[in-house]
């Protein structure tokens, strides 16, 4: 009898859980203390640590843009502080001040306030460039860049199974290099590969730069 999705998933995740956890252990295990962020950390923590590093990509990108909207909010509502405001007003001014920025002017108020440093304004714009708008809008260019397989060029028969053109595109005689940008059929497969790579160091990277502004956002810091 075939084994289910299910039973494969949990192989799969057998193998992979400790691996996985053992990468990002310190960022699962040592929370914000800020309810408005820590949800996602874990989220993401979990994804790592399931092997569903598209989703933790996602949710990154996601953590990115939040965690500055929020901290630019904080900061404000502390700068403008009133006595015997209630909870519902506390944050109001600065959610409408921040919240409907672009993430390019985020990034750049953040560094302006001085939540980050200049080289974390740097490279903030360039995961906004390198991960942030490739998986937010579905661009296949900026995804897959010029990666390349090796398989080989073959015509489209009417009504085939994805299962079986894959199996013609690298067969034992495949040696051609094809551009993974260029064919749909493989690029679901190439891009589960390239989240692989990048999910973890990108998200510790989040990880860091979020510490470090809740640490300026504590009094006397």
């Amino acid at each position: 009898m075939d084994k289910t999705n299910l039973e494969y998933f949990i192989e799969d995740l057998n193998s992979n859980i400790f691996p996985n956890y053992n990468q990002i252990q310190d960022i699962f295990n040592f929370e914000y203390g800020y309810p408005e962020f820590d949800p996602l950390r874990d989220e993401i923590c979990k994804c790592i640590i399931c092997n569903l590093h598209q989703a933790a990509i996602t949710l990154t990108n996601h953590l990115l843009e939040s965690s500055l909207k929020k901290c630019l909010a904080m900061k404000h509502s502390i700068s403008n502080k009133q006595n015997d405001i209630k909870l519902e007003d506390a944050f109001k001014e600065g959610i409408t001040k921040f919240d409907q920025l672009d993430l390019d002017d985020t990034i750049n108020r953040a560094c302006t306030q001085g939540l980050i440093t200049k080289e974390q304004k740097k490279l903030l714009k360039k995961f906004k460039d390198k991960f942030r708008n490739p998986y937010s809008h579905s661009s296949t260019l900026e995804i897959f860049k010029d990666t390349t397989v090796k398989g080989k060029t073959i015509s489209l028969n009417e009504g085939e199974s994805p299962e079986n053109l894959l199996k013609r595109i690298f067969d034992n005689d495949s040696d051609e290099i094809l551009a993974v940008k260029d064919i749909l059929p493989i690029q679901g497969l190439v891009q589960v590969v390239i989240a692989k790579q990048i999910s973890v160091p990108y998200f510790t990277e989040i990880d860091k730069i979020i510490r470090e502004m809740l640490t300026k956002l504590k009094p006397n810091s």
